[in-house]
């Protein structure tokens, strides 16, 4: 299901970076939630919660987390 997601190395050092301002998150999880007018509405959050449904994409350190109703 991730084949079509790919998390670059220069990504994950960015999260990593974005991450360790936040000792209680550990991830950045994107989501996707239906918009109006505007069409999809894109959020990013930081996380320390990964929760059944989530697919997690891992590199160097850095993890990504994205609902399965957002994929």
């Amino acid at each position: 299901m991730s084949g079509n997601i790919t998390l670059t190395e220069r990504a994950a050092k960015r999260i990593n970076e974005i991450v360790s301002g936040s000792p209680d998150k550990s991830a950045l999880r994107i989501s996707v939630l239906g918009g109006g007018c505007s069409g999809f509405q894109y959020e990013f959050d930081l996380d320390g919660t990964r929760n059944e449904d989530d697919l997690e994409i891992s590199r160097d350190g850095a993890s990504v987390l994205i609902d399965s109703i957002s994929l």
